[in-house]
């Protein structure tokens, strides 16, 4: 059976595509940052804080989630200006990032899980987490589909002769070849 990977012309049915990814680099910067200072803070004072990232609940030493989240600070400024400069390969390197920290998060939270279900204890982790990794998922999930989005829009558009129309969007309904033209149903009025 054949299933294409979604290809969006919006970020959130209002946003360009690329301001969209922007604006959610930015937040994801600052809540990076944010949480760098947390976890920091947690370090400096021995308070023992309960790790969360990307939904994922995981029981790790504060000095790794400082770790993960200065990795996360790293790869969100790398988004950042692989979008401002329209560079591919920045793109490419924070989407590569993403798809392996939501598949690296996924399975430690099965394996945790599993776990709390073998030992009976810390069942209730499964109805007080689960909620929050099921959104933070689809946020992730979606950010990658909109970052999928932009690498093939600027793959597309890295040919010669082509233009960007957006209210094609909104106004045509039929097929555009990838090279930006028209199929051949469309027939251009003369004002």
């Amino acid at each position: 059976m054949y299933c294409d990977f979604p290809s969006l012309g919006r970020c959130c049915f209002c946003m360009p595509l690329r301001r969209g990814i922007l604006t959610f680099g930015y937040i994801n910067l600052f809540f990076s940052a944010f949480l760098v200072g947390i976890y920091s803070y947690s370090v400096h004072t021995s308070y023992g804080l309960f790790a969360v990232y990307h939904g994922a609940s995981l029981d790790m030493p504060a000095e790794l989630c400082v770790a993960i989240y200065c990795l996360e600070l790293v790869f969100n400024a790398v988004l950042i200006y692989g979008a401002h400069r329209k560079l591919m390969s920045y793109i490419k390197a924070y989407y590569y990032f993403a798809l392996t920290t939501i598949v690296a998060t996924v399975l430690v939270q099965i394996i945790d899980f599993a776990t709390a279900l073998n030992n009976g204890m810390r069942f209730y982790t499964f109805f007080e987490i689960g909620p929050l990794l099921l959104a933070a998922l689809c946020i992730q999930i979606y950010l990658i589909v909109l970052v999928r989005s932009l690498i093939r829009k600027m793959e597309i558009q890295s040919g010669p002769n082509v233009y960007d129309n957006p209210l094609q969007q909104f106004v045509y309904d039929g097929k555009v070849e990838t090279n930006g033209v028209y199929d051949s149903t469309v027939v251009p009025v003369e004002v």
